[in-house]
């Protein structure tokens, strides 16, 4: 709680509904309101809320019990449990929650309330109340991927870090010898003992999963948009030329087949969950790539929500933003184009029209592309770990560059030209010092 600022009430509305029970839930949103208020946005790493988000938490939980109080009038109503959250995105998925006026929440709406109540149940694990996280059954999206807001360069690094350490093991008790047998050994592996001796804590102490690391890393560097993710098999996975190769009857908005580079880091952990894959029943008999945690395939709502939870694990603001799954192909093209050009941008985004680029630029080669990705993640990298370093900042250092031209004759002819030309170091620099060589002004 802050020095300054009391905890906030809750609604008269609610006192009403609860009765005597109100001084109870008063204190218990109380608490929920001082963890935001000290560890909220990030518990691992202790960064706390600000009181506007906290307090707009706060007072969607509030109506939350309302909503269930109004609808369902449990005996006793302290902490809310699961089955109520799943019962509470039921009705707003099915439009039979409605505003004070009768109007439909919106997608938009909707999120904040699940984004309420998977921040309720954060807290709720932190102290021990429950065992298992909370997520719901069904996500909300924002709309159309032209208004994503875009990860800036730190951002794409702490989202990329955040989704190698994102867990996504099943359950111990919830999987049957069988699967519980297989799983066993991949855990025997990570943690380095025999396979016999692996119990439930190795569960957890193992619960590093390569799944969405890879799938974050490989969406980072190629834009796979939610279709094509959903869509992704085995095959497209060159693992020798460490490439993904997406056939144009699987890409979206008949583009046509591309062969889009990723990073040595990227293939190394493509590789890794490929071998993890194996491990897993739901992928048995299955050539897709990633499956959600229900054995389908991904769609729009479940990768906005998984991004918008890595944001979470990363201490990054995503409430008053758009952050959807768009907002890392938009990502890569800023970036590329940051640390290169247009016309690589749109090889690796696989744009359709772009006559206008490639009657200037031939198609980028993928080693150059490959390279280009290395420069990006370094300046993500280094944004992220050294406040001081500013990733647009144009190198203003000048070098001296000697030339020399043959001017004709055979290879013994002595008649050269040695030109000493003093240059900014910058792309712009080096395109105008080439103009005026072709030109003869040196």
């Amino acid at each position: 709680m802050s020095d300054n600022q009391p905890n906030p009430p809750i609604t008269d509305d609610l006192k009403d509904e609860l009765d005597d029970q109100a001084p109870l839930v008063e204190q218990h949103l109380g608490a929920f309101y001082d963890w935001m208020l000290t560890k909220g946005k990030n518990p691992k790493r202790g960064k706390p809320l600000s009181e506007n988000t906290s307090g707009n938490y706060h007072d969607r939980i509030d109506q939350i019990y309302r909503f269930i109080l109004e609808r369902i009038s449990p005996p006793e109503m302290h902490a809310l449990t699961h089955e109520q959250a799943h019962q509470i995105v039921e009705w707003l998925d099915q439009d039979e929650i409605q505003k004070q006026k009768g109007a439909d929440y919106s997608e938009s709406g909707k999120r904040k309330f699940t984004n309420a109540l998977q921040k309720y149940f954060t807290w709720q694990h932190e102290r021990g109340t429950e065992a298992e996280l909370w997520e719901p059954r069904v996500t909300f999206s924002d709309g159309e991927h032209e208004s994503a807001d875009k990860l800036n360069f730190e951002e794409r690094w702490l989202v990329r870090e955040a989704a190698m350490n994102y867990g996504s093991l099943p359950s111990y008790h919830g999987t049957d010898p069988k699967e519980r047998d297989r799983i066993n050994g991949l855990i025997a592996q990570r943690l380095g003992k025999p396979k016999d001796e692996v119990t439930s804590r190795d569960w957890t102490r193992a619960d590093t999963s390569t799944k969405i690391g890879a799938l974050i890393a490989v969406t980072l560097e190629t834009g796979l948009i939610p279709i094509e993710i959903a869509e992704a098999r085995l095959n497209w996975y060159d693992e020798q030329r460490n490439i993904l190769k997406i056939p144009s009857e699987y890409a979206a908005k008949d583009r046509p087949t591309a062969e889009l580079p990723l990073t040595d880091d990227t293939g190394e952990q493509m590789s890794e969950w490929m071998q993890e894959r194996r491990h897993y029943e739901k992928y048995d008999g299955s050539n897709r790539i990633w499956l959600n945690e229900h054995g389908n395939p991904y769609n729009s709502k479940n990768l906005c929500y998984l991004v918008r939870q890595l944001c979470e694990e990363a201490g990054i603001e995503h409430e008053h933003r758009k952050i959807v799954w768009y907002s890392l192909r938009h990502n890569l093209g800023q970036s590329i184009e940051e640390e290169e050009d247009l016309s690589e941008a749109r090889d690796q985004l696989r744009h359709k029209h772009i006559s206008t680029t490639k009657e200037i630029y031939a198609e980028s080669a993928i080693e150059s592309r490959r390279h280009t990705l290395e420069q990006v993640n370094d300046t993500a990298q280094k944004t992220a770990e050294n406040s001081d370093y500013n990733p647009y900042a144009e190198d203003s250092d000048h070098q001296t560059v000697d030339l020399t031209t043959e001017i004709g004759g055979t290879s013994n002819d002595q008649d050269e030209t040695h030109v000493d030309v003093s240059i900014p170091d910058t792309k712009e620099g080096r395109n105008e010092l080439a103009q005026r060589i072709l030109s003869e002004e040196l």
